[in-house]
């Protein structure tokens, strides 16, 4: 059992609920079987053919497949499946055997909530669908309330299990030799993030014109006519200014925030946002929108500008290689919300890094730091992250996997179980 797949009972519970309230025919040849058998048992449970096909059947929607694929394919899925569902069975089988206690408030809370978004999905139809399924509102509340229990107990096992991994400093200190020249499978990125600004003599002059503009209208000159003069937005410059009617959302937030605040009629203060300065004239407010012009002024850019933040970076890159703490740096000058964090930023699989990240982080190993590169936003510098719990927590997602399927292999030898061929072939056996 891979960890990834240990999740999937709750899971495959709502998309099984989505289905049901769609009424998604299955596109899998044996949905219209009437005749099921047993294809495991574990214990006193016992899996069914048709519990196997809707599992496939959700697989299959859910992965966007369009066609029924091959029957070779579909009864390697099958069988991989099952595989699943028996591991399912078994981590459920030993938590109650262990006594785990799951908080039946909440398994109801959840099932509300399941049901609703079902009547949602179907909307006036609810009854409907539940005739066209061969359900009852209790069948279908008593299969969910036992899929949101299964889960919450695989959840509890999973958990006392992987408290059980221990991660020694020898393990700690073998990763970091064993990728002292490479990048680990799976790694952890941290961010330092620059915006790049205009320095203050641009932005001083920029105010002065909008000072001059705001002199003008004070003076009774028409705002049509000065967006037509000063205004740097192509898009409204040659209407005067003009906007249109907008609602929230359709533009950034502080331009909102101050375009809002006004009554008809009435001019803002200068508003910064990030494409520089502007001067809202309000015209009307409606019940869910506002309809406006602007003047704006461009505080631009400029290779100055991006200069002077790959130095800032630069110099964050040298103190970090000269042994202060990248989280810290990351804390007091990055940008970006990671900051808060430490600068955590992200988890790339080595295989998986985007492309434009590639030629950053591809030549890193552990501990790594990027040289400052630009794009259009700002400046970065990244960093693998090789701390101590970074470590810890990387080789602990190794092991918990290999510890869950030790678990659940020795209990198997303690139960009884039967697991039988789920190809279609046998399906009249």
């Amino acid at each position: 059992m891979r960890l990834s797949r240990t999740l999937v009972c709750l899971s495959y519970g709502l998309l099984f609920a989505i289905l049901l309230a769609a009424a998604v025919p299955a596109p899998v040849e044996a949905r219209s079987q009437l005749i099921d058998r047993i294809v495991a048992v574990v214990d006193q449970e016992v899996v069914l053919w048709s519990e196997l096909n809707m599992r496939l059947q959700v697989f299959l929607q859910a992965s966007g497949y369009t066609f029924t694929p091959p029957v070779q394919e579909l009864d390697r899925l099958r069988e991989q499946m099952l595989d699943d569902m028996v591991d399912e069975q078994v981590l459920i089988l030993k938590a109650k055997r262990d006594s785990l206690e799951i908080d039946h408030s909440r398994v109801e809370e959840l099932l509300g909530q399941e049901v609703k978004k079902m009547k949602e999905a179907s909307g006036d139809d609810y009854k409907g669908m539940l005739e066209r399924i061969g359900f009852t509102e209790r069948q279908l509340k008593t299969h969910l309330r036992k899929t949101i229990r299964d889960q919450m107990l695989m959840d509890q096992m999973q958990q006392v299990i992987a408290a059980r991994v221990n991660v020694t400093r020898r393990d700690v200190e073998a990763f970091r030799q064993a990728h002292a020249d490479t990048l680990p499978s799976t790694f952890y990125v941290s961010l330092i993030f620059r915006k790049v600004r205009p320095d203050t003599s641009a932005v001083t002059q920029v105010l002065e014109t909008v000072v001059a503009v705001e002199e003008k209208l004070a003076a009774g000159a028409d705002f049509a006519e000065l967006a037509r003069e000063y205004s740097e937005d192509p898009g409204s410059r040659e209407e005067g200014g003009y906007l249109d009617c907008f609602r929230t959302g359709d533009f950034v937030p502080e331009f909102e925030r101050a375009a809002f605040a006004l009554r008809p009629g009435e001019v803002s203060a200068p508003v910064r946002t990030e494409y520089g300065y502007h001067l809202i004239l309000l015209h009307e407010k409606r019940e869910d929108e506002l309809c406006a012009s602007h003047i704006l002024v461009r505080t631009g850019t400029d290779d100055s500008d991006k200069d002077r933040v790959r130095a800032e970076l630069d110099e964050l890159r040298e103190r970090a290689l000269a042994g202060e703490d990248f989280a810290e740096l990351a804390r007091q000058h990055s940008e970006d919300p990671s900051a808060e964090l430490g600068g955590l930023w992200n988890i790339y699989d080595k295989g998986d890094i985007p492309p434009f990240l590639q030629s950053h982080l591809g030549p890193l190993s552990l501990g790594g730091i990027t040289e400052p590169f630009l794009l259009e936003d700002g400046g970065r510098l990244l960093k693998i992250n090789d701390d101590q719990a970074t470590i810890e927590r990387m080789i602990r997602e190794r092991l918990i996997p290999v510890a869950l399927q030790e678990a659940i292999s020795e209990f198997k030898q303690q139960i009884h179980l039967d697991r039988r061929n789920a190809s279609a072939a046998n399906e009249d056996e």
